[in-house]
């Protein structure tokens, strides 16, 4: 969730005094590193220049690579292209190929963030002909795969075909599931962008059964995971079991030694008698009676150390039945609290979301005043924290996007909050402007939530949002936004509406909130999005990357070609390709609304 000024209001509202003042255009100006960060990397550079000064050009390669990703992640860009081209150097120097190789591959994407095609296209072309001097076929098909991309991008849509075609060749060699779904993608997007829609949706065909193949396999993976786990528990039942075992062959082994001793005293009671026959007539009776008595005694003491010995093990045995017994209790009644617990929680979130669901508007019913108009609603969890509101006064119909702090529980309470002021404020005091009601929703937002009482445990929460009132009988359409852009399709072109960068709540330190209103023409055809964040924010694609704001606009615009009815559609078969195998990361809400002149 962008939360901007949620905790920063003072500073953004001076930064921006300081930049209405001075000339300079905002993209002109360096960006900032936090203060952490700047110290690192003033480390990282004094040690680079030690090592190069030493002649450790490896070392000093090491840190100026650790400098580039951090400017790389940070967004400045020309920073992170400067200190990956010495890198360049220096592999270059050493004769190190796989060094230049990944060096290249870096920069190529870099440039691509800057939206720098040209020079993404020449680095990732430099790349993959080391690639192929390698004889690397897996990193040359997936170097095929990015510069393809690139080549796309960049317009050049039937130079990007061939690199496609030349690189899913290979991947079929090497039976690469993720490359030759890669392939089939931009060999679709390439023929739509060119018009030849038979092309186009014979590769989203391929595209689409190569994908389902791939999550049949990852679904497989994580049953196997799963089986595994299980199995981890079986093999510490199995060794309790096994103890049992081990304890219980002890008892039989010492059991047959009593038996062989009891043997052995047979005998030796045996060779007694005979030898005691024979000593009656040589000796006196005394003698041989004191010989036997010896015997006797020594038996005796034999079979109380072999009974003692059987006694032991008996306690044993029988103290590992009594441990085995009490794990396993323990484990089933682990397991039943767990399983408990998980399904009362379970249960739980699940009612939440039929309480938040039924606070949620019909589409249908939004029909009824808007026919024209569609809402794309994707919570992350099971309940969600972004929502959107509905309601008609008369001529008035009121629609809003909100995208609330959080996901998930924390993201639904604040949601239930936000519609049950927006009643009270619209349905109840009938307060229909829709600056007035953002002003109005603030002050409750920060009251209900005890946000006017400086430190004593106040809360940051609040809620980022587009309110917009439609007047059927004047034709006449305004809206007001909280930290929200809409986009609007008016005579043919796409024009963004910035709102105030004030949040609805959680303004902690600003003394004065206020919101604009915007009028739009509505003279023709014209068509309003209101969205929350999730959207462009979702990481995915070949490359992994968060969708972006760019990205959204030019979708939104391309789509004006199709009838208005398939715009949902498109919008979320375009969301989940992007997203494939990757993890929800953001509620997603966008609604669409044609007035028709």
């Amino acid at each position: 969730m962008n939360k901007f000024m949620r905790t920063n209001s003072i500073t953004f509202l001076l930064l921006l005094f300081l930049l209405s003042i001075i000339s300079i255009p905002m993209h002109a100006q360096k960006k900032q590193l936090p203060e952490g960060v700047e110290i690192q990397i003033d480390n990282f550079k004094v040690n680079a220049i030690k090592n190069r000064n030493a002649g450790n050009d490896n070392a000093a390669s090491t840190y100026l690579n650790k400098i580039a990703f951090l400017y790389w992640e940070y967004f400045i860009y020309d920073e992170a292209v400067k200190y990956f081209d010495q890198v360049l150097s220096i592999n270059q120097s050493q004769n190190n190929t796989n060094g230049v190789e990944k060096v290249l591959e870096n920069m190529a994407f870099v440039y691509s963030d800057m939206e720098r095609f040209d020079k993404s296209i020449e680095c990732f072309s430099k790349s993959l002909d080391l690639a192929k001097v390698r004889g690397n076929k897996q990193q040359v098909a997936s170097c095929m795969s990015n510069l393809a991309i690139s080549t796309n991008s960049n317009g050049q849509y039937n130079e990007a075909i061939v690199i496609a075609e030349d690189g899913l060749k290979i991947s079929k060699t090497l039976n690469n599931m993720k490359l030759i779904r890669s392939f089939y993608g931009i060999l679709h997007e390439s023929y739509d962008k060119l018009g030849n829609k038979v092309k186009s949706i014979e590769y989203f065909s391929l595209y689409s059964t190569i994908d389902k193949h791939i999550q049949q396999q990852l679904f497989k993976e994580r049953e196997q995971l799963n089986q595994r786990k299980i199995m981890e528990v079986e093999d510490q039942k199995n060794v309790a079991i096994q103890e049992k075992v081990k304890t219980e062959k002890v008892l039989v082994s010492t059991q047959d030694t009593l038996k062989q001793s009891q043997l052995v005293v047979d005998l030796l009671n045996a060779e007694n008698e005979a030898k005691e026959a024979k000593l009656i007539a040589k000796e006196a009776s005394l003698k041989a009676e004191r010989r036997l008595r010896y015997g006797l005694i020594g038996s005796f003491i034999f079979v109380c150390l072999i009974t003692f010995l059987v006694f032991r093990q008996m306690q044993a045995k029988k103290r590992a039945n009594i441990a085995l017994n009490k794990l396993n209790k323990e484990i089933k009644k682990k397991n039943k609290d767990i399983q408990k617990k998980n399904n009362q929680i379970l249960s739980s979130i699940n009612y939440a979301s039929h309480i938040q669901e039924a606070i949620l508007p019909y589409e249908d019913k939004m029909k009824d005043s808007l026919p024209e108009s569609f809402v794309l609603y994707k919570p992350r969890d099971i309940v969600s924290g972004d929502f959107y509101w509905h309601s008609v006064h008369g001529d008035l119909t009121f629609v809003a996007a909100i995208d609330c702090t959080g996901h998930g529980v924390p993201g639904a309470f604040m949601s239930m909050i936000g519609n049950t002021l927006l009643n009270e404020i619209v349905n109840e005091k009938e307060i229909f402007e829709p600056a007035k009601v953002l002003e109005l929703l603030n002050e409750k937002v920060a009251f209900t939530l005890n946000q006017n009482n400086g430190d004593d445990g106040f809360s940051e929460d609040g809620m980022d949002m587009t309110f917009c009132c439609f007047d059927k009988k004047k034709n006449a359409l305004q809206i007001s936004m909280a930290n929200h852009t809409a986009v609007v399709f008016n005579h043919g072109e796409i024009s963004t509406i910035e709102g105030d960068f004030f949040s609805v709540g959680g303004n902690i330190g600003v003394d004065k909130v206020g919101f604009t209103n915007h009028d739009i023409d509505l003279s023709s055809d014209t068509t309003l999005y209101m969205f929350s964040d999730g959207y462009q924010d979702q990481f995915g694609g070949v490359n992994n990357k968060k969708y972006m704001v760019t990205k959204f606009m030019n979708l939104l615009e391309d789509i004006q070609q199709k009838p208005f009815t398939e715009h949902k559609y498109l919008l979320d078969v375009e969301y989940n390709e992007w997203k494939g195998d990757t993890r929800q990361i953001d509620d997603v809400l966008v609604i669409g609304i044609k007035f028709t002149a």
